[in-house]
């Protein structure tokens, strides 16, 4: 899962990035370990662009999550007026 993210093409980076977001996803330990230290979830020294890049994973789980729970509640109608999802 650490790999150097400097010098790779842009689809290599967004691979790796796309692996993390996974993990943190269904990893809850690792996505924890990843914000607090992301060097220790890694196994490695970052640079500052990889840190970076890890900033940005981060973010995209946590929007992704705020999604997840903005459908659940459509789905269960927990938030009227909106349309049920159950029919």
């Amino acid at each position: 899962m650490a790999k150097k993210l400097e010098g790779k093409t842009p689809q290599a980076k967004k691979k790796v990035n796309k692996e993390l977001v996974l993990k943190a996803l269904t990893d809850r330990e690792f996505r924890k370990l990843l914000g607090t230290d992301p060097e220790k979830a890694l196994g490695k020294s970052l640079s500052p662009v990889q840190k970076q890049e890890i900033a940005l994973v981060l973010a995209t789980v946590k929007g992704i999550e705020s999604h997840i729970v903005h459908l659940s509640d459509i789905l269960l109608c927990a938030t009227p007026p909106e349309p049920c999802g159950i029919a």
